[in-house]
């Protein structure tokens, strides 16, 4: 029986990372091409993935859901505030290999987003609260009634940087 992941290969999530890095800047233009004529939003934001939570749900530690987009230049991005009016933005992607984020799942990688290298320290609330995000994403991302559809474009962070820079993924 495929894994999850071997299903959203065959459903193209992996396709960019084998293009992007055996064919260099042709295959990262053509790819990038491919999204852009698809559409690079699905329409609709995967809330299955955090479900039970939904918009102004309380996490914990001072921390609630503000809001999810669609998936847009490879990831969905979601968006907490925190009772002291602080705010995070955590784009869920995929990932290959060693996961770059704060936390993951067996299919999703969840970045905090911000405005950093990867250098600064995280503030140590968002990162328990990005940890129990993943183990609800990964209780979702395998059941039965999982969407996969809404996620078959989400690209890993490498290749998000590699298509649509840095500086555009906020």
């Amino acid at each position: 029986m495929p894994t999850r992941r071997e299903i959203l290969t065959k459903l193209g999530v992996g396709a960019a990372s084998t293009a992007a890095m055996g064919a260099g800047g042709v295959a990262l233009a053509t790819h990038h091409a491919t999204l852009e004529a698809l559409g690079s939003s699905t329409g609709q934001a995967p809330w299955w993935l955090i479900h039970p939570l939904h918009k102004s749900e309380t996490i914990g530690l001072g921390w609630s859901v503000s809001n999810m987009g669609p998936v847009h230049q490879g990831a969905a991005i979601l968006e907490l505030s925190h009772r002291t009016g602080q705010t995070a933005r955590v784009h869920i992607c995929t990932y290959e290999g060693k996961p770059k984020g704060l936390a993951h799942t067996a299919l999703f990688d969840l970045i905090l987003m911000d405005g950093g290298r990867g250098d600064k320290p995280t503030e140590e609330t968002i990162g328990r609260v990005l940890l129990t995000l993943a183990d609800i994403i990964a209780e979702n991302e395998i059941r039965d009634e999982a969407d996969l559809s809404k996620v078959t474009r989400m690209l890993t962070h490498t290749e998000r940087v590699e298509l649509y820079g840095p500086e555009t993924l906020t």
